[in-house]
Formats: structure tokens, C-alpha cells, sequence
């Protein structure tokens, strides 16, 4: 059996993916407790269920026994459970088969996020589910007509209220954090309304652009950082990557962030590419690099290439919006997991940008070096945003 672990980290969930391309079998145990979380855990853990869940048709979720009084509450109140026990085909506790009493919450779950602004809450954390092989697929706080199978997402302004919803109620448990001001809502938006567009487009549709993915789910989820000195020493002892970024606030006594993640379980940047533009390859038989070079590609273009009529400007905006706000974006997909500090290396418009990442594992930029992971179903992306702190 595939053993889920407690621990959300990148490098635990890194060591579950390569079990798990290892493992024919079809079974997951997901433990009911999670005792740790670290930065793009949250997204790491969605985006493995979704590659568990996309291996086999008749996969099983096996729950293990809890403490817990109410178990099936519990795993509904953690994303990568939740989205777990959407796309699995059979679902046990104790060999009982729950998979109708675990529906019937989660309906109750997807009702309840749809009547606050900022979804469902979990501590500092703040999320949505969208289940896209249900008719649940369309939550209204961010799509329009959300009962048609034409539903058309929100404009700009009312995804930005969402994200603002969300931010400010992670922030309120974390402590710390002055509510967003203006032109912090204003970049932020921007870049929240250009990924969830590029997550619905492409996140959502198998190699026929016309057909919703048969088993699929999407999250959206914010979790609010308030570093303490003993949190920022963990950081640096654990995460060399974090801690480089972290240094650039070390004079300024930032240890504020917010953390917002997308997570869809798509094609993923290489495979939606090749499935829109015919390549008769398999993107598991082409080079890493040119895997790379696709992906640099989507970063490229400065605005959708499908025919949705609801049209953004494209990831440079994001790319631009993360400079000015002197942010950090993680991506894994496919067989690549990359990373680009915008302090370090802000984004520049024109000739000048080469929309090059840095590799996770090697930390070099990938166009040099690159870590052949193994290939993950769908898309997670993570911001780090600081944001400022509360006067003391």
C-alpha cells in the first residue's frame, strides 16, 4: 500500500512521488493527522493525490483508525484529504465502506464555502475546492451562472474580493499583519485573477479542449505566515532555498508572509501544450529540457490562446506583479519542479527577460541543470508574498 505521510513538507511529499511511480498498486492510506506543514506543502500534498488518484481507475482510499471523534469530519477539513476522497473510486474506515457518508459531508463543505467570501477555514488557512468531474465544478463565488456548463469565471474585481476575503482571514489567525492596503490588493488581484484564468483554462480539460476532465479538482488556498525567530531559524536550517530568499528581509524584520497556492489536476504546462498543438510525442519520451523550454513558452505569451471569452493578459503580469511586490513563486509540473525569486531575479519586459526558472533540487537555473523528478499529474503553483507588519 501507498502510505501518505503525516509530515507536508516538499521533501516528504518528494519521497512519496518517487515511491508512488514505483508502486502498482492502487491503494492509498491517508492518516487522519497531519503534524507539520512547511512552505508549498499544502499544494505539494494536493498535487501527489491527484497523480495517486490518475494511476488507476479503481483506486481505493483507505483511512486510518483516529482518536478523532468525528473522522470523516477530520478528513474533510484538509484539502489534500478532501481532494483525496474526491477522486478516489472506493473509500474505507476500518474496512467500512464510507464513501456515502463522506459524499454527503462534502457536499455540506462545498455548500458552506460558497456562502462565505473567503470558503473554508482551517486555522491560518483559507481554501476552496472546485470537484470538476461533479456538478459542483462551478462555485459561485467565482464563476458566473454557476448551475450552466458554460459558466464563464468572475471578472477581475469580484476574484480580486475573494482573494483580498481570504487573505485577511488567514492574517487574522496568524496575527501580526495590518489589513491589505490598496495597491497591495490591486498587484496582488491582478496576479490571483491571471492564474485562477490560466488554471480554468488549461488546469481543467483533457486533450479534447471541448471536455471537462472525467476526474479532476482545483484548489485555491491562502495560509497566513508569521515568522517568530525560532520559525525563521527552522526555515534556514531546513529550507537553503527559503532561507536565501528570507536573508533579503533579515535588516528589515520582515517575517510576515502570506502563501497562495492554485493546484489543478491538468495536462500540466508540457502536456497541455503538445495536446493543443498535435506533437505526436509523449512528453514522458522527450528531453527534460525541451519539457522546459514548453513551459518557458507558456510563460511567454502575453495572453490566453484559447477562444474563452473571459481574457487575461498572461503570466508575465504575474511575473511583473511578484517584482513589484518582491515575491517567490514555486511551479511543479510534469516532470519539473522550478522556482524564481523576484528579488533576486526581478522580472524585466522586453528582450531583456529570458523567463528562466531556477531548478528545486540542483538550485541552479534550469536552463543549465535539471533534476528529472518523477511526472506529476496537473499544476501547483505557490506565491510568497511578505506583507507588511503591524506597527508595534
Amino acid at each position: 500500500m501507498n502510505r501518505f505521510p503525516k509530515t507536508l513538507s516538499v521533501e516528504q511529499l518528494k519521497k512519496f512521488d518517487v515511491l508512488l511511480a514505483q508502486s502498482q498498486d492502487n491503494e492509498l492510506v491517508l492518516p487522519v493527522d497531519t503534524t507539520k506543514y512547511t512552505f508549498g506543502g499544502m499544494a505539494s500534498a494536493i498535487q501527489s493525490v491527484i497523480t495517486w488518484a490518475n494511476n488507476s481507475e479503481e483506486n481505493v482510499l483507505r483511512i486510518t483508525p483516529s482518536s478523532s471523534k468525528d473522522i470523516i469530519s477530520e478528513i474533510l477539513r484538509r484539502p489534500h484529504k478532501f481532494a483525496a476522497a474526491m477522486m478516489a473510486k472506493s473509500l474505507f474506515l476500518n474496512n467500512e465502506d464510507v464513501k456515502q457518508k463522506i459524499y454527503l459531508q462534502a457536499k455540506e463543505k462545498i455548500e458552506e464555502q460558497e456562502r462565505n467570501t473567503f470558503g473554508l477555514r482551517h486555522g491560518s488557512l483559507c481554501w476552496f475546492t472546485f470537484v470538476d468531474h461533479s456538478t459542483k465544478r462551478f462555485v459561485r463565488n467565482f464563476y458566473l451562472n454557476n448551475n450552466s456548463n458554460i459558466s464563464e469565471p468572475r471578472q477581475s474585481a469580484q476574484l480580486t474580493a475573494v482573494i483580498k476575503a481570504m487573505i485577511e482571514q488567514s492574517l487574522s489567525a496568524s496575527g501580526g499583519v495590518n489589513l491589505l492596503q490598496a495597491d497591495e490588493t490591486e498587484l496582488i488581484g491582478k496576479i490571483f485573477y491571471e492564474l485562477f484564468l490560466n488554471s480554468h483554462q488549461h488546469g481543467t480539460r483533457g486533450n479534447i479542449r471541448s471536455e471537462w476532465l472525467k476526474k479532476g479538482v482545483r484548489t485555491v488556498y491562502t495560509y497566513g505566515i508569521n515568522l517568530n525567530e525560532k520559525g525563521v531559524e527552522g526555515t534556514l536550517k531546513s529550507e537553503p532555498i527559503l532561507s536565501k530568499y528570507l536573508s533579503n528581509f533579515q535588516d528589515r524584520n520582515q517575517k510576515r508572509f502570506i502563501e497562495i497556492s492554485i493546484v489543478d489536476s491538468g495536462l500540466g504546462y508540457c502536456g497541455r501544450w503538445m495536446a493543443d498543438n498535435k506533437d505526436p510525442n509523449d512528453e514522458t519520451q522527450i528531453s527534460l529540457q525541451k519539457e522546459y523550454d514548453i513551459f518557458k513558452k507558456c510563460f511567454q505569451f502575453r495572453q490566453t490562446s484559447t477562444s474563452d471569452s473571459s481574457k487575461g493578459y498572461g503570466l508575465p503580469i504575474v511575473m511583473d506583479r511578484l517584482t513589484k511586490m518582491r515575491g517567490f513563486l514555486k511551479i511543479r509540473s510534469g516532470r519539473l519542479s522550478l522556482y524564481r525569486d523576484f528579488i533576486e531575479t526581478p522580472y524585466k519586459s522586453g528582450e531583456q527577460e529570458t523567463y528562466d526558472f531556477c531548478d528545486w533540487d540542483n538550485q541552479e537555473i534550469a536552463t543549465k541543470k535539471l533534476a528529472k523528478l518523477p511526472k506529476l499529474a496537473g499544476t501547483s503553483i505557490t506565491l510568497l508574498i511578505p506583507l507588511e507588519a503591524k506597527d508595534e
